[in-house]
């Protein structure tokens, strides 16, 4: 009975032991949150990008674009929540033009950015 009781209490103490281990040194390496981008094309032509920026607009549609390995990504919004992405998604779609809601990491940091929606800086970030 006291080795069985010994095992016992050596498991939870190895357990609460390794558990704290991986919390203090995975906790700093996983701090990402999800983002949603509501991505409407990535062109290898500037002036097609220009042109999409052009149709949403005249849709009266959010429209960002940014560089990134020598295309141009034009994307219409950026949320922390997928329904919402998903919605304007639908939205844009109802009015003839394709999109795709796309899953990105940002550091848990940005996430007020996000939320903010602070287009410089999320366009900054998204162009690195």
């Amino acid at each position: 009975m006291k080795i069985i009781r010994f095992i016992v209490v050596l498991a939870v103490a190895l357990s609460i032991l390794f558990g704290s281990f991986y919390l203090k040194f995975f906790s700093s390496i996983t701090s990402n949150v999800n983002a949603y981008i509501v991505q409407i094309g990535i062109y290898k032509q500037e002036e097609n990008a220009n042109e999409m920026i052009k149709k949403l607009t005249d849709l009266q549609q959010p429209n960002y674009r940014y560089q990134k390995d020598n295309n141009f990504v034009v994307i219409a919004g950026v949320f922390l929540n997928e329904e919402e992405a998903k919605k304007m998604g639908n939205v844009i779609s109802e009015k003839g033009i394709t999109c795709v809601v796309k899953q990105v990491n940002f550091t848990s940091d940005f996430k007020e950015v996000i939320e903010q929606q602070n287009y410089e800086a999320i366009i900054k970030e998204l162009s690195s």
